[in-house]
Order: structure tokens, then sequence, then C-alpha cells
């Protein structure tokens, strides 16, 4: 019923060729991590993370890495009237609404397929049709051009959110921003990204902390400043809530993981 042939989870390093000259079903592959080169007609084309590789059945189909590395869930769809209109789309990419729940949703569904889980089978049936939602969340748009032109609205407020986030973001200043009414964001934020408009904004700071975090030597009140508190404390306790342990501790655990062994 849900017109998923199948699915997985590539976790890619240094080398990899996949493809078919005529595939049989439609291919979304989407890079949650690092980046992949895409076929496009007779070209490649790189693909980074946050993006997805949209290739309709009966065409060619090919990722490829020659170098680096790439995560990447991919999912493959039977030629059924429900996706006909990935034919209309054509090879394309586009960005990811979700690109964390889309990955951790396909994870679920694998971990539950393996003989060894208990009550698989009931947790295949739990959680198949929350991966569909996903997959129809992302897609939707391509036959909805009201509803792409919302989505892309919205894409390009976030980019600038990403780019600015220690701006003082509001509901106001983000609906004047997106050029849509303030009690009308709101919702159109729930029914593409399934979250409130600054839940998104916390989850974008949250994500560029984590990355400093790793990335950086910056101090905790450092990142807290450049991803929009003005308190420390409440920089932890937001990134906690979202990721389920401090900055500091996260931060610790980088440090222990990339020590060398003697």
């Amino acid at each position: 019923r849900s017109g998923i042939q199948i699915l997985g989870v590539d976790r890619l390093k240094d080398r990899y060729r996949g493809g078919s000259s005529c595939s049989h079903t439609h291919l979304l592959y989407a890079v949650i991590d690092g980046a992949i080169e895409c076929l496009f007609g007779t070209e490649t084309q790189k693909v980074e993370a946050g993006k997805m590789y949209i290739a309709p059945a009966r065409g060619p189909h090919r990722v490829e890495l020659s170098s680096g590395h790439c995560t990447a869930v991919w999912v493959h769809l039977y030629q059924q009237p429900q996706w006909g209109f990935l034919f209309e789309s054509g090879t394309h990419t586009q960005p990811l609404l979700v690109p964390d729940e889309l990955g951790m949703v396909t994870e679920l569904l694998l971990r539950a397929a393996r003989p060894e889980t208990p009550a698989g089978p009931q947790l295949l049936e739990l959680y198949a049709p929350i991966l569909l939602t996903c997959l129809r969340r992302e897609l939707q748009h391509l036959h909805n051009p009201r509803e792409r032109r919302q989505q892309q609205r919205l894409q390009a407020l976030w980019q600038e959110v990403r780019t600015n986030p220690s701006h003082a973001w509001s509901k106001t200043n983000l609906a004047r921003r997106a050029g849509l009414a303030p009690g009308y964001l709101p919702e159109v934020c729930r029914r593409i990204f399934g979250v409130t408009p600054m839940r998104k904004v916390t989850m974008i700071r949250m994500d560029l902390a984590r990355q400093f975090l790793i990335t950086s030597d910056l101090s905790l009140a450092e990142i807290a400043t450049r991803v929009g508190y003005s308190s420390e404390y409440a920089f932890s306790d937001a990134f906690k809530r979202t990721h389920g342990h401090r900055p500091g501790a996260m931060r610790r655990q980088n440090v222990s993981s990339s020590r060398p062994v003697s």
C-alpha cells in the first residue's frame, strides 16, 4: 500500500558507485551528511547534505563517491499512481525539509526489521506510516504550486536565520521576512515542517551550536552569544532539550573520542 519497494541507509567512505541505466523504480536519495555525485542526464553534479536527489523510473539513476564521505537515506518507490507526479518533475534535487527526522525514522525501521528485534513486526507497522508521511511531506510541493511557493519562502527564511542566528528573531519579524501574515506563518510552518516557527529557529541555532562545539575552540559563553543567547545557562538548557545532554558534555565526549589511542 505504501508504494515503497525497498529502503536503506548508506554510510559511504572513499569510493562507491551504484545505479541503473534504466530503473523500474523511482529513486529518492536524501543526503544527511557529506556529499555525493549524482547523475543528471549525461552529466554528474554534487549533491550536498540537506538535499535530496530525485530520479524518476524508466531512466538512469547513478550515485558515485570518489573521495570523502556520505551518509544518506535512500528509498525506491514502485511505479504506482500515488507517485506518478515524479515523472513530471524529472530528475532534480531539492532541499530537505527535515533531514534529521527522515534519517531517524529510517534507522528505526531498519532496526525493527532485524530478526532479533523484539516485537519487530509490530514496530514495522508503527514506523512505516510515519516514514510514508515524511516522504509525502518532502514531495508534496511537486504537485501543488502554492505549496511549492510557500516552501521556497520558508527555505529562504531558514537560510537567513542560519546566516544570522544571533538576531533577535520573533514570530513577527519571521513572518515579515517570509512575506506571510503573522497569524498564518505558524499554520504554514507546522504543515510543511511539523514545528512552530520559533521551534524551527531553536533547532537551527542548536544545530549550529553543535557544529561550533565539534569544530571550534570557542567557549560555551561565546557559542551562546553567536547563536542568539545572552545567558549561557539559557543556552545550555535549550541545548539539552534539543540534544538530550548539555553542551559541555558533548564537547567532552567529542574530545575523548578524537583523542589518539596510545
